[in-house]
């Protein structure tokens, strides 16, 4: 998660990325995919599903309250490039004088 430079301005995890010890100890669902670097740093692989829809769970539940389930044969977003798409969405219609309206048509390859 090293896209801090890129990412919204009012993005929660702009200058706080998760905290990847803190969530392991919180979530076991999340804690048998964070590993510990060479470098002794916790990190997560996020080249398995399995890993990336754990996170994706974990950081809705801790930061937004929300509980869900993720089939591992859909695509698995990532929260805070998700948030950050939001986040623009919201510039893009603020101050707007009259009521807009969008449709998000996705690109899931499923």
């Amino acid at each position: 998660m090293s896209l801090n430079k890129s990412m919204h301005p009012r993005n929660r995890y702009k200058d706080k990325p998760p905290d990847f010890s803190y969530l392991a100890s919180k979530y076991p669902d999340f804690q048998q995919h964070v590993h510990t670097s060479l470098t002794g740093k916790p990190v997560v692989n996020f080249r398995e599903p399995e890993a990336v829809r754990a996170l994706t769970c974990t950081l809705l539940k801790e930061d937004f309250g929300l509980t869900i389930e993720i089939p591992l044969e859909r695509l698995i977003p990532t929260v805070p490039l998700r948030l950050n798409y939001i986040h623009w969405v919201e510039d893009l219609i603020d101050g707007q004088k009259q009521p807009r309206r969008g449709i998000d048509i996705g690109a899931n390859p499923y």
